[in-house]
C-alpha cells in the first residue's frame, strides 16, 4: 500500500513539474524574441546615424527585424499550444489516476466501512447482518486477538458454529500461552467445538478441556464439557464429580440447573446414591420474577439483587445479582450462594426473599430499592416462587 501512494505521489509531482517547466519555457521564449528584437533595431539605429545605412535600407531591415520576431513567435507558440495540450491532458491524466487510485485505496484500507458503520452506530441504523460484516471485515484487516474473538462470539450468537470454531482458533493462535484470559477462551472454544459437533462429545473438544484443566482446575466450563464427555463415555461417576465442581464455580442460575438436571441424570444412570456422593447444593430456592411491561421498562444500567435474608437480619444467606435480560430465566438461590462463610442458605430454616432494584455501577449491596419480596418461606422448597416487581 505504501509503495502505490508513492507511485502515485511521484506521479502528481511529475506533471505538476512538467506543467511549470512548459510555461516557464514559454515564459523564456517570448523574453528571448523580445531581447532579439531590442538589440537588433539599436544596431540599424547606429548603423543608420553613421551613414552605413540609408532610409530605405534600415526600413526594410526593421521589417525584416519584425518578421523574423513574428515567425519564431508563431514556431514558438505552436509548439508552446502542442506542449501546453499535451501537458494539460497529461497532468489531467494523471490526477484521475492518483485521485481513482486514492479512492481505491481507501476502500481497500476499509476507512470508508468504518467510517459508514461509525455513522449507521449513530443513527441506530444497524442490523445483524451489517454488525456480521463489519466484524469479519476488521478480524481480516487488523488480524488482532480481540477482532478474531469478536467475530467467533458473533458467529456463536448465529448459530454458525464451524464458523465459531475457525475464528476462535486464530484467536488463540494469536494469544499469548502466558495470557491470564487463554483458559477462558480456551473453555469458550472448547464449546464451540461441542455445538460444531451437534452437541456431542469430541477428541478435539476432549483435549481442549484436558489443557484447560491441567491449568486451571476450576475453570466452570471446562467442568462441565468434562461432565459431558465423561457421560458419553458412560462413567457417570466421573461425569458427576465434574458437574458438582463445576456447579460450585458457576453462579450463573440457568447454567446450574442445566448442570443439576445433568447431575440427576447421572445418579440414575450409575445408580449412585447421596451417601456414595453427597450433594454440593443442599438448599436452593429457584425464583421467577414478573413484571407488568406497560408499568416498567428496565434502563440499561439497571440491576436486580434477588437474595434470601433471615428474618429479623440484614446480611443476606443468598443472593444473586442478576440483569434484566437475564429474568427470562428462573433465579436459582443455593446454599452456595452465601457472600460471607458464616451462615449459609442450607444453615437457615426460614428466610425473606427480596428484590432490589440497584444501578450497575453501584459496588454497595444495601443501595437501591425494593421493588418486590416475599416473607417467611421454607428453605429448599421445590416449586418455583414468583415475584411481581413493582416501581
Amino acid at each position: 500500500m505504501i509503495i502505490a501512494y508513492l507511485v502515485m505521489a511521484a506521479m502528481l509531482i511529475g506533471s505538476i513539474f512538467y506543467l511549470y517547466r512548459s510555461v516557464a519555457g514559454h515564459s523564456h521564449s517570448k523574453n528571448d524574441a523580445v531581447a532579439f528584437s531590442r538589440v537588433r533595431r539599436a544596431e540599424i539605429a547606429e548603423e543608420v546615424e553613421e551613414g552605413r545605412l540609408t532610409a530605405i535600407e534600415s526600413s526594410q531591415l526593421l521589417l525584416d527585424v519584425d518578421a523574423e520576431v513574428s515567425s519564431q513567435g508563431i514556431v514558438k507558440k505552436r509548439f508552446l499550444q502542442s506542449n501546453i495540450r499535451l501537458a494539460r491532458w497529461l497532468l489531467l491524466s494523471l490526477v484521475s489516476v492518483v485521485t481513482l487510485g486514492s479512492v481505491s485505496l481507501y476502500e481497500r484500507l476499509g476507512y470508508a466501512k468504518e467510517v459508514a458503520f461509525t455513522q449507521d452506530l449513530q443513527a441506530k441504523a444497524l442490523t445483524p447482518a451489517r454488525i456480521s460484516d463489519f466484524l469479519q471485515y476488521r478480524s481480516r484487516r487488523y488480524d488482532r486477538v480481540e477482532d478474531w474473538y469478536y467475530e467467533a462470539t458473533d458467529f456463536m450468537s448465529a448459530g454458525r458454529y464451524k464458523e465459531a470454531v475457525s475464528a476462535f482458533a486464530k484467536a488463540l493462535k494469536k494469544l499469548p500461552l502466558d495470557a491470564n484470559n487463554r483458559a477462558s477462551l480456551q473453555a469458550e472454544y472448547a464449546q464451540a467445538i461441542f455445538y460444531a459437533n451437534d452437541n456431542k462429545s469430541s477428541a478435539e473438544m476432549r483435549t481442549v478441556v484436558d489443557e484447560i484443566l491441567a491449568k486451571v482446575p476450576n475453570q466452570a466450563t471446562a467442568l462441565g464439557l468434562k461432565g459431558v464427555d465423561e457421560f458419553s463415555q458412560k462413567n457417570y461417576l466421573a461425569a458427576l464429580l465434574a458437574w458438582q465442581e463445576a456447579i460450585r464455580y458457576n453462579a450463573d442460575s440457568t447454567e446450574r440447573i442445566a448442570l443439576l438436571s445433568g447431575i440427576e441424570r447421572a445418579r440414575e444412570a450409575g445408580n449412585i446414591d447421596y451417601q456414595q456422593v453427597p450433594a454440593v447444593i443442599t438448599n436452593q430456592l429457584l425464583v421467577r420474577i414478573v413484571w407488568d411491561p406497560k408499568n416498567i421498562q428496565w434502563q440499561s444500567n439497571d440491576v436486580l439483587l434477588v437474595y434470601a435474608v433471615e428474618q429479623g437480619k440484614k446480611m443476606p444467606v443468598a443472593i444473586q445479582r442478576i440483569f434484566p435480560t437475564d429474568l427470562k430465566q428462573p433465579i436459582l438461590l443455593t446454599n452456595l450462594d452465601a457472600l460471607m462463610p458464616t451462615k449459609t442458605l442450607g444453615e437457615t430454616e426460614r428466610v425473606d426473599l427480596i428484590v432490589r432494584l440497584a444501578n450497575i455501577n453501584d459496588q454497595d449491596l444495601t443501595k437501591g430499592r425494593i421493588i418486590g419480596a416475599k416473607r417467611g418461606l421454607l428453605t429448599n422448597r421445590k416449586e418455583i416462587l414468583i415475584i411481581k416487581v413493582a416501581l
